[in-house]
């Protein structure tokens, strides 16, 4: 079992001084859902494709707050736009690996 205090070692595509985001796709679907139901279209890139139906994305909402819930994953709007907007900006990298 590795020791919960060690540091991983940096793998080519992080260097040692990014900071990777605790994010899952689930979390990352979640706040862009988020920003679409308050209307904000500003910060979404043009590579993501974000539904009009009101009331899917209030479904998609829903399904993905709970399932962030089941496996113990932050699923609160503000905490989730905090961090997104870390990625976007760029002081955070987003991975898709399994942590």
């Amino acid at each position: 079992m590795r020791n919960a205090t060690a540091k991983a070692a940096p793998t080519e595509t992080q260097g040692p001084d990014e900071i990777v985001s605790y994010f899952d796709i689930n979390q990352l679907e979640l706040a862009f859902i988020n920003r679409a139901l308050k209307g904000i279209k500003d910060g979404i890139p043009a590579f993501v494709e974000i539904g009009k139906s009101e009331r899917i994305l209030q479904i998609q909402k829903r399904n993905l707050e709970i399932l962030c819930q089941k496996r113990g994953k932050e699923y609160r709007p503000g905490t989730l736009e905090g961090e997104l907007k870390k990625i976007l900006s760029g002081a955070k990298i987003f991975t898709m690996f399994r942590r």
